[in-house]
């Protein structure tokens, strides 16, 4: 269920709610046994669902209206509560629950404008890409990936109409021709490592060539995008994890014979993408060959527009030991 469908959903389920209170002059209910049921049914569904769904996100608006819900039947079961007391709950229950439909709701249109993003990036027209969908939704990730080339081809092939300049041959820079807000969390595969003139001395130093360059480079590509990019590496953790790959043969075969990949996820975020904390911001993770672009066509592509890395790096981890992980099981998620 998307995030919009789930909004209207649990607007409907309080509709609901809200119909089955209904009781005549008496006080008695006049609403039908099933249709209580049912009410209750969605409702518990609902809760699940925003709960999963908002969990990595904003944790505290699903604790608040469960709280809410758990305290407000308490209430209503003891006896001798005041009313007001009640009542405060039920306006508090109310307020929870319109933010979490409001955030559901942004993240429904975040969601839209990053297809769209991807779209206009990738050189796909709006048709294309729901016929890619529809190839998505049946498992036929082959012809997925055949109509992301075939798009791809085309869009190059009318940029070096259009310049005279094949696209191959530009390999733009992330945070200079690409800007970092548009690759948090998504992932990349790995190609090449230059290390820019940095060096490890004997003490285990780490040297760069100067202060104001990158420690390397990372050569990537990745299906949000129509070129391989530059991935400049601005932490040292992050070129000493680059290291430990290519530096170990047993590891540097993987880069060829399946997929070393890595994603940029800082611990906190400032504007424009950038990095917030001292903490490494590159995690890297080797998998089975294939797995970048399954876990981009899977469930009807919904990494492109909500990227969820640690399906295939497992929990990021900041502080104390940093690793590469292996995920040889070919399958995903790795942190099921």
């Amino acid at each position: 269920m998307k995030n919009k469908t789930l909004a209207i959903f649990g607007i409907g389920t309080y509709i609901l709610s809200v119909i089955i209170s209904a009781t005549d002059l008496e006080g008695n209910s006049t609403i039908p046994i099933a249709l209580i049921a049912i009410s209750g049914v969605a409702t518990i569904v609902f809760y699940i669902m925003a709960t999963k769904r908002l969990w990595n996100i904003q944790k505290i608006a699903p604790i608040l209206l469960i709280s809410s819900v758990v305290v407000l039947i308490i209430l209503s079961i003891a006896q001798g509560v005041a009313p007001l007391l009640i009542n405060i709950i039920k306006i508090i229950n109310f307020v929870v629950f319109i933010w979490i439909i409001s955030l559901l709701w942004a993240m429904a249109k975040h969601e839209k404008l990053e297809i769209k993003k991807f779209i206009d990036k990738s050189g796909l027209t709006p048709e294309e890409f729901s016929f890619i969908q529809e190839d998505s939704r049946k498992g036929d990730h082959e012809a997925v990936l055949q109509k992301l080339s075939k798009a791809q081809e085309q869009h190059a092939k009318k940029f070096k109409e259009a310049t005279g300049i094949d696209s191959k041959d530009i390999v733009p820079e992330i945070g200079k021709e690409i800007s970092w807000s548009d690759i948090i969390n998504h992932v990349f595969r790995v190609l090449e490592f230059d290390r820019n003139g940095t060096i490890i001395d004997q003490n285990n130093q780490v040297k760069a060539k100067s202060k104001f360059e990158p420690y390397g480079y990372l050569l990537a590509e990745s299906p949000i995008l129509n070129n391989r990019v530059r991935l400049p590496i601005i932490h040292r953790d992050d070129f000493l994890l680059a290291v430990s790959v290519f530096d170990e043969p047993n590891l540097a075969d993987h880069v060829v014979s399946e997929e070393l990949i890595v994603t940029y996820s800082p611990k906190h975020l400032l504007p424009k993408g950038l990095s917030g904390s001292p903490h490494h911001v590159l995690h890297y993770a080797i998998t089975p060959l294939g797995t970048l672009y399954s876990y981009y066509s899977m469930n009807n592509d919904v990494h492109y527009g909500k990227p969820d890395p640690q399906k295939l790096f497992g929990p990021f981890v900041y502080e104390g030991e940093i690793k590469v992980q292996i995920n040889n099981r070919g399958q995903l998620p790795l942190n099921s």
